[in-house]
């Protein structure tokens, strides 16, 4: 397995770096200008709301390729500049971005991501799915860093990694809700990200940031430098940007909210022993529950809670789990008087038993470089060439993750538990062979997570190049109109590859059956002992086998270890290749002004494999064969757009200070799926000058990606709820839908209605999905309207509102388990008389004459792939404040800048089977009120900035909530909360600014409860963290 530099190292580096950059803050005046003026008067006008262009100037706007005179958008638009990625010590693009309360459940490397390609940092707006938002370089397309795979990070899709884009580069970043379709094409569902990079510099800029949590973990730290120069009588210029960045990962142990292992199980009680007053339960103010109705959760919180049927050592099965192994091979007593047991997990267990802290990753270990060149040049005027390069290279370590098992729960799969024969096993302590004795056994039956066999992490590497060329310009049009072009071409490639160790299944098996040699030394053999029944799978007679001693934690032999473990590497290649050109200016005058437009066309082709090793292709290990998966298509695009005034302010008409209408198309054709046009209509009217209101209407739409469409049957491991159960059998959509088809069902599979339980939805199991190439696109209808007010009587007050609804036919998902199972249960359409099979979705889950899915990796019970479903809505208002002044008018040196965004989320619905629409908005993740709030104050070289987060109350759901919510679960609210972030900087007399900031003031974890965190409620796993940052520019 390939590994990083030691942190040692790391941090020597950083401190290096950051040390040398300090001492040439204060050991280098003779690169400070001396001065002899006094103090600035600081300026009495306010600060301005945009950055308007010099007069004459004309800039494009994200969201329209016409250029305009001043920054309007017809879209709801938010920005973040430059500085506020200094100010803050920030050096993640997305991490900025994420802040703003319109976008969650994005991907980061923060927190524990998929199978393949950790690491990566994808944006999601509105919380649609991060496929939906489309990212953007200076208004061009990137090779996308989202492997075709269904264990990538993102979801089936192109996202654009965002932590290829250094933050020194970054000129600003504009976020346009819904509209971009017409203009850029596909997955522009959702909204537009377009990041605006400095690249036609000139100076140099030099940064050097560190990090740290308070907690002394999580340690960061970013080196990074911009140089540009203009050449040849300032007609050329060429850019360069450099940045190395380094986080440490922190896994779940370091953390004690998750060391706690918080989680809910049933509320029982037993007299003289589990009393809510002894047993041990988060809140002892909770009574015992007595049945439905009664007020008292069926479940409640406990602490410690693990699993009594696994540990590392090994569990002994035959004697009711009471038994497990020490780390030296010595039995030890496993379960106690007052356990709790609920399904898989209890409390009340030896320290050794399975503790899923360790298995848990908080944030992944990454380590990227970038490398930017710009170049451009005037060939003559009206004709510039120009080009874009990018390297990036990353490595990320996902250091926690689930590792292997062999228990009876997984029986009689390849990774159920191990039956041993006593008398001649020859790695069984005295000890050990004396109890199982004692207790009448002659063989013994184990189960046992293999966290200790080896390092179950895995590594991932990414490297990106990109290149752009083209030449753009303007020349004379009608009229005398000036008409501006830019012909591109776009290529980006990109090469991840995922390294990982996995379990030989095979070897596995050969290494447990074993027996002992003359000398009693223990020998693989393919005849065990008698009653030595070990996992499904015949032993084969292999020279080089090495016995394999599990009986204890760390006992085996690192030449068995090397045996039975095999390095893997999966593959995956993206390539992207985009042909565009396009022309646009002022057809002509009008009454109001000039009516602009833009036309152009685009020839677009993505290509993405996936070729896991030889090993998991041929399904050597433990889950099934992974198919390896290619395909590509192609798009010819063919776009327009056009602006026309109806009145400005220069006709000084009453009641009309200025109006405009637009109207944007795109025709797409699909090499897979055919013809789509996208297009959109608004505008804005302005009755006054102080206020602007706007609106539009966009047909947009989002292709099918490779994995949706090409990806071979291949294994998932899927986790179904369990629907029919006491307390969830009479909740649901229809609640008395899925009554009657539970009982219906628990009838025919003879379970008892008031005990049954689903093993599967405590343990995964094993499924099949595959891709469909008839997908057609999502076709989304979006509608906004909004204010815009910039009273006169305020100047730098600026403040908007818009109304967001979206409403997206043919949502393209995967069927899970969850589909599957409120399909099968909330439906209406069930076969009484067949209930294991009552409809095609009851079919998919493959139940067993016992009611039970059955784990079987060689034959996977659950069936299911990507469909176009039936629909998908949200429905919002987003809103925005902002206000910047000199406070030099109340006698007060310095200057304020207020400001504030807000989410209010007032539906959102997903419908994909057709059966049981899914409301989800104000649930957890998915607050209906979320905000954020900026205060910064600035005085010549000293300045400061506090930043307040508001998350809204979040229910655990709309749905499973029972007659009365209190009967259903402990807590059915999270309350809401602030987490609040601060910064400060100062600037010496020669030019070296330093930042230092603080996130997340407060430590805010999560929620407390009785002195514990209530799991799901986490909004900070990590906690307070400081950062220290020093820049220089020349």
């Amino acid at each position: 397995m390939k590994t990083l530099f030691t942190n040692a190292a790391r941090r020597r580096g950083v401190l290096y770096a950051t040390a040398g950059v300090a001492a040439l803050a204060f050991a280098s005046p003779v690169l400070a200008q001396d001065s002899d003026e006094g103090e600035e008067e600081f300026p009495t006008t306010p600060i301005p709301d945009t950055t308007a262009p010099a007069t004459g100037d004309v800039i494009t706007v994200t969201g329209s390729r016409i250029r305009r005179p001043e920054i309007v958008g017809t879209e709801p638009t938010t920005s973040i500049s430059d500085d506020y990625y200094e100010d803050r010590n920030i050096t993640s693009t997305a991490d900025a971005i994420n802040e703003l309360p319109q976008f969650r459940g994005s991907v980061s490397p923060r927190g524990d991501q998929a199978s393949f390609g950790a690491g990566v940092n994808f944006v999601n707006t509105f919380g649609l799915g991060s496929n939906r938002t489309l990212s953007l370089v200076n208004g061009r397309r990137v090779v996308s860093s989202n492997l075709p795979s269904l264990f990538s990070a993102g979801g089936p899709g192109v996202q654009v990694d965002l932590n290829i884009i250094p933050t020194i580069l970054i000129e600003r970043i504009d976020n346009v809700f819904v509209g971009g379709a017409p203009v850029y094409g596909s997955d522009a569902i959702a909204g537009t990200v377009n990041i605006i990079l400095k690249d036609q510099y000139e100076g140099l800029d030099l940064s050097a940031t560190s990090g740290i949590s308070e907690r002394g973990d999580a340690f960061t730290y970013n080196v990074s430098g911009v140089f540009g120069q203009n050449f040849a009588d300032d007609r050329g210029n060429v850019t360069l940007a450099l940045s190395y960045d380094d986080q440490d990962g922190v896994r779940g142990s370091e953390r004690q909210h998750v060391r706690d292992n918080v989680s809910s199980l049933d509320n029982n009680c037993a007299p003289g022993t589990n009393q809510p007053a002894n047993d041990g339960r988060v809140n002892p103010n909770i009574g015992c529950n007595t049945g439905p109705n009664d007020g008292v959760p069926a479940r409640v919180l406990f602490p410690n809670v693990k699993s009594p049927y696994l540990s590392t050592g090994g569990v002994i099965t035959d004697v009711g789990f009471g038994l497990a192994f020490n780390p030296d091979g010595t039995l030890r007593d496993n379960i106690f008087p007052g356990t709790n047991l609920t399904g898989f997990f209890g409390t009340g267990l030896s320290d050794g038993a399975y503790d899923t802290a360790d298995q848990t990753n908080l944030t992944a270990t990454l380590e990227r470089f970038t490398a930017n060149l710009f170049l451009s040049y005037e060939i003559t005027p009206g004709v510039e060439a120009y080009g874009e390069g990018l390297y990036y290279k990353s490595t990320s370590i996902e250091e926690g993750n689930n590792p292997s098992f062999n228990t009876f729960v997984f029986d009689p799969g390849v990774s159920g538990g191990i039956t041993y024969d006593i008398a001649t096993n020859p790695f069984l302590t005295d000890q050990a062979r004396a109890t199982l004795t004692g207790l009448g056994l002659t063989t013994f039956n184990v189960s046992r997570s293999n966290e200790d066999l080896f390092d179950n992490g895995t590594i991932t590497e990414s490297e990106l190049k990109r290149g752009v060329l083209g030449i753009r310009g303007d020349f004379g049009g009608l009229f005398g109109n000036r008409w501006n072009y830019d012909v591109s071409v776009n290529y980006g490639e990109n090469e991840i590859e995922n390294f990982g160790t996995e379990i030989n299944q095979q070897r596995f098996i050969n290494a447990v059956n074993y027996t002992t040699d003359g000398s009693g030394n223990a020998v693989c053999t393919t005849t065990p002992p008698a009653g030595n029944a070990t996992v499904v799978g015949t032993p084969i007679a292999d020279a080089n086998c090495v016995p394999l001693n599990l009986l204890g934690v760390g006992v085996a032999s690192q030449a068995a270890l090397d045996y039975i473990s095999e390095d893997v590497r999966e593959v995956a290649k993206v390539s992207q290749v985009v042909v565009g050109a396009n022309f646009g200016g002022d057809l002509f005058d009008t009454w109001a002004g000039p009516v602009g437009f833009n036309v152009g066309a685009e020839y677009r082709e993505e290509t993405a494999s996936f070729t896991p090793s030889a090993f998991t292709i041929n399904g050597e290990g433990r889950g099934a064969a992974v198919a390896a998966i290619s395909g590509s298509y192609d798009v010819k695009e063919v776009f327009g757009e056009v602006l026309v005034p109806l009145a400005s302010p220069s006709m000084d008409l009453p009641f009309l200070y200025s109006a405009e209408v637009f109207g944007r198309v795109r025709y797409v054709d699909n090499s897979v799926n055919g013809g789509f046009t996208a297009y959109a209509v608004g505008g804005t009217i302005a009755p006054i000058q102080d206020i602007t209101f706007r609106g539009n209407f966009t047909r947009s739409f989002r292709a099918p990606a490779i994995t949706e469409l090409f990806l071979p049957q291949s294994p998932t491991f899927e986790r179904p709820p369990d629907l029919c159960t006491a307390q969830a059998r009479n909740a649901g959509p229809v609640p008395a839908t899925r009554s009657a088809n539970c009982n219906a069902f628990l009838a025919a599979t003879g379970n008892n209605p008031a005990t049954y339980t689903l093993l599967a939805a405590q343990a995964s199991v094993a499924g099949l999905s595959g891709g469909n190439p008839n997908l057609q696109n999502e076709k989304a209808d979006s509608f906004t309207f909004g204010v815009i007010v910039r009273p006169r009587f305020l100047p730098g007050l600026t403040v908007t509102a818009d109304y967001i609804d979206i409403e997206i036919d043919g949502p393209i998902a995967q069927l899970d388990a969850s589909d599957l199972a409120s399909g099968c249960f909330d439906n209406p359409n069930f076969n009484t008389a067949d209930p294991i099979n009552g409809n095609a979705f009851c079919s998919a889950l493959g139940f067993g004459p016992n009611g039970q899915i059955p784990n079987d990796p060689s034959n996977p019970a659950v069936v299911s792939g990507f469909v176009n479903g039936q629909s998908e809505l949200f429905e919002g208002i987003t809103g925005a404040l902002d206000y910047g002044t000199s406070l030099g008018g109340v006698g007060v040196p310095g200057a304020l800048r207020i400001g504030g965004d807000l989410l209010y989320v007032q539906r959102r619905i997903v419908d994909i089977t057709g059966v049981a629409p899914q409301r989800s908005d104000g649930i957890r993740g998915d607050p209906q009120f979320s905000g954020q709030a900026r205060l910064i104050y600035s005085l010549d070289n000293f300045g400061f900035g506090i930043y307040a987060n508001y998350i809204g109350e979040q229910l655990y759901s709309r749905f499973d909530r029972g007659p009365s919510p209190n009967d259903t679960r402990e807590i059915d609210e999270l309350d809401d909360y602030v987490t609040v972030n601060l910064n400060t900087f100062f600037e010496t007399d020669d030019g070296f600014r330093f930042n230092f900031g603080v996130t997340n003031l407060f430590d805010r974890i999560g929620q407390e409860y009785f002195g514990y965190i209530i799991p799901g409620s986490e909004n900070d796993d990590i906690g307070r963290r400081y950062t220290v940052s020093v820049s220089k520019s020349f």
